[in-house]
């Protein structure tokens, strides 16, 4: 049994290694779509074709990773990195289905912006973070730690993306 799960743990590893480097290449692009002032005709297609590609597969990625990662039923404990990190994906996933719906509604903007950078943004940088330690913490762990971190960082590249094509 011991075989199999550190097989299935090697196999996370690395599709994790294949989302991060689809993560970085991701950043790297909307950094250089923005230097260059880049614009396509609608202006979505140039942010999917120099984000979105690599974000999607970043994002289905780490998710593979994150199944592969998973133990079995008696091995359902985490390191505290991964434990904040889930925690902080929930919170700033409220917090971003809260601010689409103050999108739609009127709310004093002082609410409206500390939702969003405070609840959404705030949570969501506490996710990255903390997603990338856990992933790193997680290796020698044979817990839930990695596929938490992985889930983590998951999250953060589909928000992003998500509020990428939608602005």
């Amino acid at each position: 049994m011991r075989d199999h799960v550190y097989g299935g743990h090697r196999s996370a590893l690395r599709w994790g290694l294949i989302g991060t480097g689809a993560a970085l290449a991701s950043a790297g692009g909307y950094a250089l779509q923005r230097g260059l002032a880049y614009f396509s005709r609608p202006v979505w297609v140039g942010e999917f074709e120099f984000y979105g590609v690599f974000a999607s597969l970043g994002f289905i990625a780490l998710l593979v990773g994150a199944v592969s990662a998973w133990p079995p039923k008696g091995q359902r404990t985490a390191s505290a990195w991964g434990w904040v990190a889930a925690i902080a994906t929930v919170v700033s996933a409220l917090g971003y289905v809260v601010q689409t719906i103050l999108d739609h509604v009127y709310t004093p903007p002082p609410v409206g912006l500390l939702e969003f950078y405070g609840v959404f943004i705030g949570a969501g940088c506490l996710a990255l973070l903390t997603g990338a330690v856990a992933s790193y913490v997680g290796r020698r762990r044979m817990d839930l730690t990695l596929s938490l971190g992985f889930l983590a960082v998951a999250y953060v590249l589909f928000a992003q993306l998500t509020q990428s094509l939608w602005d």
